[in-house]
């Protein structure tokens, strides 16, 4: 049984190198592969992977994938508004080049689940069950204050003193696919569900809300959907955590009458994640 996480992002100084570090060294420690993908960053500067590459481990367990400003520009050509990064293709390439059984889809704010936990619940997970398992919350500041490198020993405590995060979500008034709050920090999988539902609705080029679609597209394809608790995982503290729009990424919002209340199939063609393009990718 082979898991992987994917993860993406964009080097224009949104959040801290220090973040990522911990972040992608702690997926490498849980899984057995790590797929990332940059997504437009400025030529001139490269990927953040590049600013961090001395400092992450050598496992050669990462795969690292670079979408240039150039060939983005060509894809959306007269998109008003385009947003910097469009998170549904991010995940649906990575999603079209990943091999794993079992496949995650996280943000890179998280400290990922112990390996043994995580590797228990796998054991008894469903084939057929979309899961999002749920984040608790803790503060960028007390990492920092503890030191990043005893991000290890962070984790311990919080495994002992940490409570489960119930968070209802309901973006419409019928939604029942939510289930929690950010229920798009943590999406797990299996890989026939993820190929199945054709990933990500790669129409939604704008923010929030595709985490609920994608959940709703689960139950509509006749798979389960449920929230785990019980697997502790951590959402690092960030700027423009809420609709205030602080975030570059939420400037304009995808209609959650469309892609939620109404929504009943898929947009996405057999093309989905640019499937049928190769795509460099590097090891590391």
């Amino acid at each position: 049984m082979k898991t992987a996480a994917l993860i993406y992002g964009r080097n224009d100084d949104y959040k801290e190198n220090e973040r990522l570090i911990v972040h992608i060294t702690s997926l490498l420690e849980t899984f057995d592969e790590v797929l990332y993908l940059d997504w437009g960053s400025d030529e001139g500067k490269g990927s953040v992977i590049n600013e961090i590459r001395d400092k992450i481990p050598q496992t050669g367990r990462l795969k690292h994938f670079i979408i240039p400003p150039s060939i983005i520009s060509q894809c959306f050509k007269g998109i008003e508004n385009l947003p910097p990064v469009i998170g549904c293709f991010c995940f649906n390439i990575l999603l079209r080049r990943c091999d794993a059984d079992w496949i995650v889809c996280t943000t890179n704010d998280i400290i990922a689940p112990n390996k043994t936990l995580f590797n228990n619940f796998l054991s008894k997970a469903d084939k057929n069950t979309f899961y999002t398992l749920s984040r608790r919350d803790v503060e960028y500041e007390d990492l920092k204050n503890i030191g990043f490198d005893n991000w290890r020993q962070y984790r311990d405590i919080l495994d002992k003193e940490s409570k489960p995060r119930y968070f209802p979500a309901k973006v419409t008034y019928n939604d029942v696919w939510s289930i929690i709050n950010c229920c798009g920090d943590f999406q797990l999988a299996h890989r026939n569900i993820w190929n199945t539902i054709k990933g990500f609705e790669e129409n939604m080029i704008y923010a929030c809300f595709s985490d609920t679609n994608i959940q709703k597209k689960a139950t509509l394809n006749g798979f389960n959907l449920k929230a785990e608790y019980d697997v502790p995982l951590y959402h690092l503290s960030h700027i423009g955590m809420g609709n205030d729009g602080s975030s570059p990424s939420k400037q304009v919002y995808n209609d959650a009458r469309i892609w939620v209340e109404t929504f009943d199939k898929t947009l996405n063609d057999d093309n989905w994640g640019f499937g049928e393009t190769e795509i460099e990718y590097e090891t590391i």
